[in-house]
């Protein structure tokens, strides 16, 4: 505790000051008002017990004034003393009411401080979303918009109380103007794509997808059909050939042989046959579990067989005189008809099976090969001259 008089601190069990030798009076230190107050109210009273000793003893000096002067003294001293006292409780009373009134004006000054805070109102908005008290949440956050209308992290909380109400539309709307303004936001596409897989809108998930920076391509591979592959490259070819497609897994095919639309076309099942003489001209798309139909694919194929060589024989012609049979090569692929009028062979003609008698005479052996697609090689025309020996047995018995 600490001394009325003076302020010293008192020793444990004193009753007088040890620094200014004044009665102790048991004075609370923690309220600096009242504090001083009661020093000013002790230091009077000093001052009182002063006055009064000074004027006892001028009294024992001076003769005894009349009664009612004395008491007119008593009561002037005493109506002093209490305006005094009055005025200080007056003014610790109005001391109180003006701190009353300055903690008001702060507090006052920090709530609007707070209600122009941006962080504060954004603190509030999530306080308000943890409470699920979604409308003073979106309330909230909109007063953190008008003091930051760029905010992207205010426009992701709106957005997401938007879903948490209920008004859907509200935050597709919001969620494709932030994609459309901050491209590289990974959080906002994947938001804006699992609404619209909510509402069955594939569509809109792969428009989404075509807009949308490289690096977000990996959030679309579930949606995004494949590309068909062909395992022939298009050109022309001297036989006929199939042309296979593939694609990924959990894709259909669909295809037209004509240059139409292939999504009005047949469905792919087994490679396709490009016979000889052809022209196909294939397109091909694949289509997704989503029904989303992905880049098409286009090829044209054509065959055009070339005709076959020319058979080849043994011996290839000249005249002889000892019976002899024709040996004839056939053509991978072919089969050999010959003549042996001159006329030029066709598949009517002798078929070529095994070697060929050389009949006697001048004669003109004509061979043409027919491969698999009816084509004739040039005609091979030899000439034989077999003319047998005739022994002379006369005069022999």
């Amino acid at each position: 505790m600490k001394c009325a008089n003076c302020g010293a601190e008192l020793k444990v069990g004193c009753i007088y000051c040890s620094v200014c030798g004044k009665e102790a009076q048991i004075v609370s230190d923690y309220n600096l008002l009242e504090d001083d107050f009661l020093r000013n109210m002790l230091q009077e009273r000093e001052e009182n017990i002063r006055k009064k000793a000074a004027g006892e003893a001028l009294k024992k000096q001076q003769p005894q004034e009349s009664h009612p002067k004395n008491i007119d003294g008593q009561n002037g001293k005493a109506g002093k003393q209490k305006r005094k006292v009055k005025k200080r409780v007056v003014f610790a009373v109005v001391s109180i009411i003006l701190l009353v009134v300055l903690i008001v004006v702060i507090v006052l000054m920090v709530n609007h401080s707070k209600e122009n805070s941006y962080d504060y109102q954004m603190e509030q908005a999530r306080a308000y979303v943890r409470d699920m008290n979604y409308r003073a949440a979106q309330e909230s956050v909109n007063r953190a918009l008008e003091l930051d209308g760029d905010s992207l992290e205010a426009k992701l909380l709106l957005a997401d109380i938007y879903v948490l109400r209920g008004d859907e539309d509200k935050a597709l709307a919001l969620f494709e103007e932030i994609c459309r303004e901050h491209t590289d936001n990974k959080e906002a596409y994947v938001k804006l794509i699992g609404l619209y897989d909510s509402k069955k809108d594939y569509e809109s998930i792969l428009k989404l997808s075509e807009e949308a920076e490289e690096g977000m391509g990996g959030l679309f591979s579930e949606y995004l059909p494949g590309t068909p592959e062909f395992d022939t490259e298009e050109g022309v070819y001297t036989e006929e050939f199939y042309v296979g497609i593939s694609v990924e897994e959990g894709n259909a095919i669909y295809y037209t042989l004509d240059g139409t639309d292939p999504r009005q076309g047949m469905e792919y099942q087994a490679p396709i046959l490009v016979g000889p003489g052809e022209t196909v001209k294939i397109r091909a798309v694949a289509r997704n579990g989503y029904e989303l139909y992905g880049d098409e694919i286009a090829g044209e194929f054509e065959t055009e067989p070339e005709k076959p060589e020319k058979p080849r024989v043994s011996p290839s012609g000249g005249s002889f005189y000892d019976a002899q049979e024709i040996t004839v090569t056939v053509p991978v692929g072919c089969k050999v008809y010959y003549t042996w009028d001159g006329t030029t062979p066709d598949t009517s003609a002798a078929q070529y099976t095994q070697p060929i008698a050389m009949p006697e005479g001048n004669n003109i052996l004509s061979l043409v090969a027919v491969n698999q697609y009816g084509l004739h090689s040039d005609v091979l025309k030899c000439n034989y001259i077999y003319m047998p020996v005739v022994q002379n047995t006369a005069g022999q018995e």
